[in-house]
């Protein structure tokens, strides 16, 4: 199981629980394709804190998945990316189609999510 997953009031938050690489993408997108498969929430955030690395093709599965939740009229927040990762999302400008948060920021704004993100 790489996503780990919590709902709470309209808002659905994934933890990715290992890098995201060619050998699992289809997976990660398989289990992100279950998680809403009763609808798209209106918010939708990504826990990348255990997550060390993406390669390319992680990265177009994450292209893929903001534009199927905007498609929703939805909106992708992703957060607690270590510092290469952080690099990584801003020299490929997905900073400027996702909202990008520490955790510290993202627990500031959603607070409800605190016990789930510190029990993992």
């Amino acid at each position: 199981m790489i996503l780990k997953s919590l709902t709470r009031e309209n808002h659905l938050v994934l933890s990715v629980q290992e890098d995201i690489l060619m050998d699992n993408s289809r997976d990660f997108y398989l289990e992100f394709e279950e998680s809403v498969q009763e609808g798209y929430p209106p918010v939708v955030s990504f826990h990348l804190g255990l997550v060390k690395f993406i390669d390319s093709s992680g990265i177009g599965i994450i292209i893929k998945v903001r534009n199927q939740i905007r498609d929703h009229q939805g909106t992708v927040n992703i957060f607690g990316l270590n510092k290469s990762l952080h690099s990584v999302f801003r020299l490929s400008g997905l900073d400027r189609i996702v909202n990008l948060y520490t955790i510290e920021e993202f627990l500031e704004k959603y607070p409800d999510f605190r016990e789930f993100l510190t029990t993992e």
